[in-house]
């Protein structure tokens, strides 16, 4: 990805930068819009998280920078695994990475993309390219602009300069200005195909080979999401699912002195900013399991069963919006975990065993 500071690469491993799989419709449209010359203004990339959006955002931001779309041939020769596979490097004048910064004094992301960062865009942004390529910014993801960084970017949208795309990134474009999305050509992504997240595990175990994730079938849990995908392709997170997977299994009958112990030696789950790759996160996805009848509560069978899918829809509802207020007024994630347990305990309290 592009440093905001610098506005240089940054490559922390090999994995962040793969091959690109799936998507072939949506790759073949925007493949289709560059050789026509019928690129957008704006392009609104929108769908699950995690399944490689702003990855061929950025993929496409390296191509239109460095081409000379003047000529005719370089531009009809631009092939499908160019969008996927870019052998090409960012042309830093011409490419804009917006995404919340990292804080240093209080060591995580700002909450949003701020104004400043708009108008740094807009300075970079107020010319078009000299070099008759394209100048391409990448939003990632709109739904974290604030009302102002929003209105702003709203008024490059409405008048922007020659030879200028901005893709936006967006996880829900509900929470998008209806204003900004009027103004964008949307492109929507599904999730992955089980066959694509086979091929990206291939890709993954050439280079770091362990069979845990085919002997434990954990790829129903991946969603179609490359990105949950990779955390399954780690061997400490692999175990620490599978064991916060044994005690939730156990609900309404929770062994709290082992969840302790467990979320104690694993501290860097507990408080870790990605929802993915969280306690809270599996706790969620468990949650999501029952409301979906993929998973049966061991209960008391003396007493009628319960609707347990009806009440874990509203458990998943409720603590949903727990971590939402938790994360928006900075609480101590250990204690909101917890209390997301207890209220879990609690909704299935008189069917235990």
């Amino acid at each position: 990805m592009i440093d905001e500071k610098n506005r240089s690469v940054e490559v922390s491993s090999d994995i962040l930068d793969p091959f690109l799989f799936g998507h072939l419709e949506q790759i073949t449209f925007i493949l289709r819009s560059i050789k026509t010359n019928k690129i957008p203004n704006a392009w609104l990339f929108h769908g699950p998280l995690g399944i490689g959006k702003a990855s061929l955002a950025l993929n496409i931001a390296k191509i239109l920078s460095n081409i000379d779309f003047s000529n005719t041939e370089c531009v009809s020769a631009i092939s499908e695994s160019d969008l996927r596979n870019p052998k090409t490097s960012f042309n830093f004048n011409n490419v804009f990475h917006c995404k919340r910064k990292w804080d240093d004094k209080k060591k995580a992301f700002q909450k949003y993309i701020s104004i400043d960062d708009i108008r740094d865009l807009n300075k970079r942004f107020s010319l078009s390219s000299t070099d008759h390529s394209y100048k391409v910014c990448v939003i990632d993801t709109t739904e974290d602009l604030n009302l102002s960084a929003s209105n702003s970017l709203l008024k490059i949208l409405e008048e922007p300069p020659k030879n200028t795309l901005f893709i936006l990134v967006s996880n829900n474009q509900q929470a998008i200005l209806p204003t900004i999305l009027s103004r964008c050509q949307k492109v929507s992504f599904k999730k992955l195909e089980e066959q694509d997240l086979l091929q990206i595990c291939a890709e993954y175990f050439k280079k770091n080979p362990f069979s845990n994730l085919e002997e434990t079938n954990l790829l129903s849990y991946c969603e179609g999401s490359a990105g949950k995908l990779l955390n399954f392709l780690d061997e400490d997170y692999i175990s620490f699912f599978n064991n916060m997977k044994t005690l939730l299994s156990n609900l309404p009958n929770l062994n709290r002195r082992q969840m302790i112990t467990l979320l104690a030696k694993n501290k860097e789950y507990l408080y870790s900013n990605d929802p993915d790759k969280s306690a809270f996160g599996i706790i969620l996805r468990f949650i999501g399991s029952i409301a979906k009848q993929e998973i049966n509560l061991r209960i008391n069978t003396s007493i009628k069963p319960p609707n347990t899918a009806l009440i874990a829809a509203h458990l998943y509802s409720q603590i949903s919006l727990l971590r939402h207020h938790s994360i928006e007024y900075n609480l101590d994630m250990k204690k909101v975990v917890f209390l997301a347990l207890n209220i879990i305990e609690i909704a299935f309290e008189k069917y235990k065993r």
